[in-house]
C-alpha cells in the first residue's frame, strides 16, 4: 500500500521553490514598485504554479522512464526505477495533478479575467512539453518561460488586473539560478542521456563550457541586481541578496570538481535548488522591507 507521503515524494517537492518563488518574487516586486493587491490572490497564484510544477515533474518522470533516460543505473528519482510505482500509476497521478491545476487556473481566471487563460494554457503546454524540449537542448528555454516570464506576467495580471511588463526587470535576478538547477542535472547525466539517445545542452557544448555556463548562471543575478539598482529599476536594498553569494560560490566550486570526478556533482541540482530558495527569499524580503522602511522614513 502506498502512503500519502509516497505520492508527495513522487512529485519531487524539493524542487517546488524553483516555481513558487517566481510568483512570490514577482509579487514582492510589484508591491515595491507601488502596486497594491490582496495577499490571498498572491497565495492562490502560488498554489496554481505549484500544481502545474508537480504535474510537470510527474509526467516528466513518466516520459523519462519510458524513453529509457531513467534507469536503475542512473541517478534519478526511484519512484519508477525501484518498482515503487507502476507506469500507469505515475501517468494517472500526473494527469490528475494537471487536471486539478487547470481547474484551479479556471477559478483564478474567473476572479481576474479571461486573459489569464493565455498564461495558463502556455504554462500547461510547457509543463507537458518539457521532456521533449529538454531532449532537444531546449530545456533552458522551457524553464525561462515556464518559471520566469510567464509566472511574472501572469502574476502581475492576477494581482493588478493588467499585464505589467515592468515586472520582467526582476526575472533575470533569479531565473538563471533556476536554470542552473536543470543545467547541473543535465551536466551530471551526459553519459546516461547519450545512452538514451537524447540531446541536452551540456552534450552540445561539452564539459568545460558546461562548467563555465553554470558559473555564469549562478553569478549573473548578482550582477543584474547591481545594474538594476544603479538605474533605479529596483531598490538598493536588494543588494542584501548578496548574503547568499558565499553559497553560490560554494556551488560553483563543486561544479568545478566535476573535472576531477564524475560523481562530484551528483547532488548539485538539489544544492542549486536550495540556493535558489535562499536567494529568492532574501530578494523577496528586501523588496518588501524597502517599502516599509521608506514609509517609516517619510
Amino acid at each position: 500500500m502506498k502512503t500519502i507521503k509516497d505520492y508527495i515524494f513522487a512529485t519531487r517537492p524539493w524542487s517546488f521553490p524553483v516555481s513558487m518563488m517566481s510568483v512570490i518574487v514577482s509579487a514582492a516586486y510589484l508591491y515595491a514598485t507601488g502596486f497594491s493587491f490582496t495577499i490571498w490572490m498572491a497565495l492562490w497564484a502560488t498554489v496554481g504554479i505549484l500544481l502545474f510544477h508537480a504535474a510537470g515533474n510527474v509526467l516528466s518522470d513518466y516520459v523519462d522512464f519510458c524513453k529509457g533516460v531513467d534507469r536503475t543505473d542512473t541517478y534519478c528519482p526511484p519512484t519508477l526505477t525501484s518498482g515503487q510505482f507502476t507506469k500507469k500509476e505515475i501517468l494517472t497521478l500526473g494527469l490528475i495533478l494537471l487536471a486539478i491545476a487547470c481547474l484551479n487556473g479556471l477559478g483564478l481566471m474567473l476572479c481576474s479575467g479571461w486573459e489569464l487563460l493565455i498564461f495558463g494554457a502556455a504554462g500547461a503546454l510547457l509543463a507537458v512539453g518539457y521532456s521533449w524540449l529538454k531532449y532537444h537542448a531546449l530545456g533552458d528555454v522551457d524553464i525561462t518561460l515556464e518559471y520566469g516570464v510567464i509566472p511574472a506576467l501572469g502574476t502581475s495580471f492576477v494581482l493588478t488586473g493588467a499585464v505589467q511588463w515592468s515586472v520582467l526587470w526582476i526575472v533575470p535576478a533569479f531565473i538563471t539560478i533556476t536554470n542552473a538547477v536543470l543545467h547541473s542535472n543535465n551536466t551530471r547525466d551526459v553519459v546516461s542521456d547519450a545512452v538514451a539517445h537524447i540531446y541536452t545542452l551540456p552534450m552540445m557544448i561539452g564539459k568545460k563550457a558546461s562548467i563555465i555556463l553554470y558559473d555564469m548562471m549562478i553569478l549573473l543575478p548578482y550582477a543584474w541586481i547591481v545594474v538594476c539598482a544603479i538605474f533605479g529599476l529596483i531598490p538598493w536594498a536588494c543588494i542584501i541578496a548578496f548574503v547568499a553569494l558565499p553559497k553560490a560560490i560554494a556551488n560553483c566550486r563543486q561544479m568545478h570538481r566535476f573535472n576531477e570526478a564524475e560523481d562530484a556533482i551528483n547532488n548539485l541540482d538539489e544544492k542549486t535548488a536550495q540556493l535558489q530558495l535562499v536567494h529568492a527569499l532574501v530578494l523577496t524580503i528586501t523588496l518588501i522591507m524597502s517599502v516599509i522602511i521608506e514609509k517609516i522614513i517619510l
